[in-house]
């Protein structure tokens, strides 16, 4: 007689108490002491085998930060090219460098090729998930380059349309105007692919957001190609965030029979040698569950059910505010700093309202000279709101799950103090647990040019990471493409989606990525 699967222990329960068995299943292995073996061993008792081999890894959470005009993290890791240039002629104007910190006033971490300025100091005790580069596709708005697309988040956009390519722009709140040209594109956006794929893996989760935040008419484009459940919510202004998320009790504790508690130490507690040998985990993993069971304990319960309120306190606004120089860009069109965005954006991943946030922001359309007010503050807006995510989501148990990209929009930037978007840089930050950490590609110093220097730039081979040879006009930058593939691996996002639009056709980078 065939013996009959045992139920798993999800069914065993009511169908009132799943919802909340989970959620605190999902809380407990996602503390950072669980080993990998027995998150899976534990899925599997409380799922059966076969719904957690199919579910996989734990979804991943996404914020995305789109910064316009002309952004420069010059100033955040300085490329060793001119960190290291023995007459690096420093200034605002023609084309000296505005990068202000002398080699003895910068922090050397070798082993990641990362040169730290003193208002950069923050970002040290993270740089193992930190990664820039600065080499990118650039722009290729009209007006010195200004764009709401970007090559790196949907690679093959252009002013041209045909067939399988959409009109980039077409659900955006905002007219056409210069800086938001019409572009079409058959790639998503990594926002709006995330915001598809999540609903995949979790069909109850809520629709990811964008936050308009920029201050003018431009915008950054969030383009779903079609996909369904693809195109997130647009937000205008606080009020309107605020609006959508009310003020919620969350009963964290989630066990409030006896049965739920004695199935959830069940679970924890199966994670049984045989499966762990099956599926050939480490042997000292089942030794360190044991451990892991006194730890986990006090998550049966918490206290009372708390507050999940979206509106910022007075203890949140100094923690997040500080030190970070305020918005200054159109002041008619004043929206949200740069800090409060992302602290909504950890509050709403934090309290589970929904897993993708796009985000976005300008400073200032800065032209001609940069003097260092202008590069000091574009280095505080970026440092401290990054450095306060990352803290914020690793004292939550959310880091190793969560991606950061930080994409600079709009054309390009030479590290002349006159650049106005034909040329230079175009970077891209990426943080997370799953990004390994370190400074990729070049910039430096080729020769001497009137009162500066022409520069030189070297992009990251995409199967090493190495920098390849390096030029002085604008070729050589590293395709979208590859950016765009290595982000949505970090998602976890499948090769056969990623792989399916026409103009992605590479191998994400995965000398980028953490195991």
């Amino acid at each position: 007689m065939k013996r009959q699967p045992r139920p798993s222990l999800i069914e065993t329960l009511h169908p009132l108490q799943r919802r909340g068995f989970m959620k605190l299943l999902g809380v407990a292995l996602a503390i950072p002491g669980v080993p990998l073996a027995v998150r899976h061993a534990a899925r599997a008792l409380a799922l059966g085998e076969a719904r957690a081999e199919d579910l996989g890894t734990p979804p991943i959470n996404f914020i995305e930060i789109n910064l316009r005009d002309q952004w420069d993290f010059g100033q955040v890791f300085v490329a060793p090219g001119l960190a290291t240039h023995a007459n690096l002629k420093r200034g605002d104007s023609g084309r000296m460098c505005s990068m202000y910190y002398a080699p003895e006033q910068l922090t050397h971490i070798a082993e990641r090729r990362v040169f730290l300025t003193p208002l950069s100091l923050p970002l040290q005790p993270h740089l193992d998930t930190i990664a820039m580069i600065e080499t990118c596709d650039l722009g290729i708005g009209e007006i010195h380059g200004h764009e709401a697309s970007n090559p790196q988040r949907s690679p093959g956009r252009s002013g041209v349309s045909g067939p399988g390519r959409g009109d980039m722009g077409a659900n955006e709140p905002v007219p056409y105007v210069p800086g938001n040209q019409l572009h079409y594109s058959s790639t998503p956006t990594p926002a709006a692919l995330h915001n598809h794929w999540i609903k995949q893996v979790d069909p109850g989760v809520r629709n990811g957001i964008a936050f308009k935040g920029i201050s003018r008419e431009h915008t950054a484009y969030h383009y779903g190609a079609g996909l369904p459940g693809s195109e997130l919510d647009r937000k205008q202004t606080v009020a309107a965030l605020h609006a959508s998320f009310p003020d919620t009790v969350e009963d964290y504790n989630v066990v409030p029979t006896p049965e739920q508690a004695q199935a959830l130490i069940k679970v924890l507690d199966g994670a049984d040698s045989r499966y762990l040998q099956r599926h050939q985990y480490a042997a000292q993993a089942e030794a360190q569950h044991a451990a892991n069971l006194g730890e986990l304990a006090p998550l049966l319960y918490q206290g009372e059910p708390k507050l999940i309120s979206l509106p910022l306190t007075p203890e949140e606004v100094a923690y997040w505010q500080a030190g970070v120089p305020d918005q200054v860009g159109n002041p008619p069109g004043m929206k949200c700093n740069i800090w409060e965005q992302c602290a909504y954006a950890f509050k709403l991943l934090q309290g589970g309202q929904c897993r993708t946030v796009a985000l976005e922001f300008d400073y200032i359309d800065w032209h001609d000279s940069r003097p260092q007010s202008i590069m000091d503050v574009l280095t505080l807006q970026t440092v401290h709101p990054l450095t306060r995510l990352i803290e914020s989501l690793k004292l939550a148990g959310m880091y190793d799950n969560t991606v950061i990209a930080i994409y600079t929009l709009d054309g390009g930037r030479a590290p002349a103090g006159v650049s106005s978007g034909g040329e230079g840089k175009s970077g891209l930050i990426l943080a997370g647990g799953k990004i390994q950490g370190g400074y990729y590609g070049d910039v430096g110093v080729a020769g001497d040019d009137g009162d500066g220097h022409v520069y030189s730039y070297s992009s990251p081979d995409p199967a090493t990471g190495a920098p390849l040879g390096a030029t002085t006009d604008n070729s050589g930058r590293l395709a979208g493409a590859y950016v765009w593939r290595t982000v949505m691996k970090s998602l976890g996002v499948p090769d056969a989606l990623a792989g399916s639009f026409p103009d992605v056709q590479v191998a994400p980078m995965d000398w980028m990525l953490r195991a």
